[in-house]
């Protein structure tokens, strides 16, 4: 029999110490819900346009790099950072500060140009709204 605050071998509280279990785990460690709450799914959208956002950036890198023929290891040496890192750039998995795009457009001999569009002119990232 356990006793009370006793621990497991991992360090963590026994279940049969009278402390209440951990939350059963909805898989990749997060924890089991019912249905996603208004802030949740406002999360989401969030997380889309930044995922968004960061695979329409690391396409414009790699378009820039073909039109310069310049291989990612050539473009990694010249803007003073490794290919695996652009390789993660042009594939949208992480979002590059404006510095390093500015250090990417010099080493490609072009200009970094950020401009804004009205949303007309493009499909809405706007969540739907309910009527």
């Amino acid at each position: 029999m356990t006793k009370p605050g006793a621990t497991g071998r991992d360090g963590r509280a026994s279940h049969r110490s009278g402390q209440a279990s951990r939350p059963r785990l909805a898989g990749k460690g997060r924890p089991a819900s019912r249905g996603q709450s208004p802030p949740a799914r406002t999360g989401a959208l969030a997380h889309y346009e930044r995922t968004l956002a960061s695979i329409m950036v690391g396409s414009a890198v790699r378009v820039a790099r073909h039109r310069a023929g310049v291989s990612q290891a050539e473009l990694a040496k010249r803007a003073g950072t490794s290919q695996p890192s652009i390789a993660r750039l042009e594939q949208g998995h992480i979002s590059p500060t404006v510095v390093s795009l500015e250090r990417i457009a010099r080493a490609l001999g072009t200009e970094l140009v950020i401009d804004f569009e009205p949303l007309a002119d493009r499909p809405s990232l706007r969540a739907p709204q309910r009527l």
